[in-house]
């Protein structure tokens, strides 16, 4: 498939000039940035538009940090749609799934039973959207055909965060996808402003009536690229109150776009409506769980949680899989027409 733009599309590995610039580099605080000589007439032409830059009036304009296109490439589209990474180098884990099957074989005459079926399966490390950010700043303009322009990426990087290499080769291409150039720096943030981009922090409340609930989760502002955001929650609010949950969720600063309902100690389902492709039921105590970092949260095995995709269907298997976890817990009696199917390979 030929690269969108006209230059090299992205690297197998971190290249030599980056290594080195990141061996020379002493704090744990990286920024993944660049400077590149462009030229007007491509300015103007609108190759870099998407990176936020452009032409108004004969003077280079920008437009703050953008999310870069998912169609710039590979790493760009596991940036927008997140990535879902088979690891077969880590034992494997009972896994269980739900459908719905008909009634001694004719579903019309009979009606349908929503069954579960577990087995053992390779592990999963689900990585979701990243939500990095281009932004496009002018360093040098003299009115000539060229321009120098440094393209920046966010959120920074930490030596000491899990999967550091990766997240480094993704986040190096993410950059030289959409500008054709690549670079790291030593950022001069601070320790606690880093965290600060990273750290879903959430804003927990009980439950009330559903106008109440809504409210609380939507706010003051609708997140930007989420659509119908109140339309969505109230869908959502409806779903989880037949559940009778414990609390609800928001992020709170940078992560609004974030909500969900917690039904136990360690049971959570949310979601991030910005980019809205799955909704994450979390099996781990929520009192440390709700600690972690928003990539480190799931940039993890997917056995301490299960992802519903938003495909046809997702609502009933959600509540089917959340109706057998909380059952599992002793919240919730077994449903009507349960067949439980365990299979397991041979050791």
């Amino acid at each position: 498939m030929p690269s969108r733009f006209p230059w090299k599309s992205n690297y197998q590995k971190v290249p030599p000039h980056v290594q080195s610039a990141l061996d020379a580099i002493e704090g744990d605080l990286i920024a993944v940035a660049a400077t590149k000589k462009v030229s007007r007439a491509d300015i103007a032409s609108g190759v870099y538009a998407h990176v936020g830059l452009s032409i108004a009036n004969g003077e280079i304009a920008t437009s703050g940090p953008v999310a870069p296109p998912a169609d710039a490439g590979k790493w760009s589209g596991r940036n927008a749609f997140g990535w879902d990474r088979k690891r077969q180098d880590w034992p494997m884990v009972p896994k269980t799934w739900t459908f719905e099957s008909p009634n001694f074989g004719d579903g019309a005459r009979n009606g349908w039973t929503m069954r579960s079926w577990t087995k053992d399966v390779y592990q999963h490390q689900v990585f979701e959207p990243q939500g990095m950010t281009v932004e496009a700043s002018v360093l040098e303009d003299r009115g000539g055909d060229m321009v120098v322009v440094k393209f920046a990426l966010a959120p920074m990087l930490n030596r000491g965060m899990p999967e550091f290499d990766l997240m480094l080769l993704w986040s190096i291409n993410v950059l030289q996808e959409n500008t054709g150039v690549t670079g790291v720096f030593a950022s001069d943030a601070t320790h606690a402003q880093y965290i600060a981009t990273i750290t879903l922090d959430w804003q927990v409340f009980p439950p009330g009536t559903a106008d109440e609930v809504v409210a609380r989760l939507v706010g003051t502002a609708a997140p930007t690229n989420a659509p119908d955001y109140e339309k969505h929650v109230r869908d959502r609010v409806r779903l989880f109150e037949s559940f009778q949950p414990q609390n609800y969720l928001r992020g709170q600063g940078g992560f609004g776009s974030y909500f969900g309902a917690q039904f136990a100690d360690d049971l959570v389902v949310f979601e991030n409506l910005r980019y809205g492709n799955a909704v994450y039921l979390l099996y781990q105590n929520w009192d440390e769980a709700s600690q972690r970092s928003r990539l480190d949260l799931l940039r993890d095995q997917d056995a301490h949680f299960d992802r519903v995709p938003h495909t046809e269907g997702w609502e009933d298997r959600l509540k089917a899989l959340l109706h057998d976890k909380l059952f599992e817990r002793g919240l919730r009696r077994r449903r009507n027409g349960y067949r439980p199917q365990k299979r397991r390979r041979g050791g």
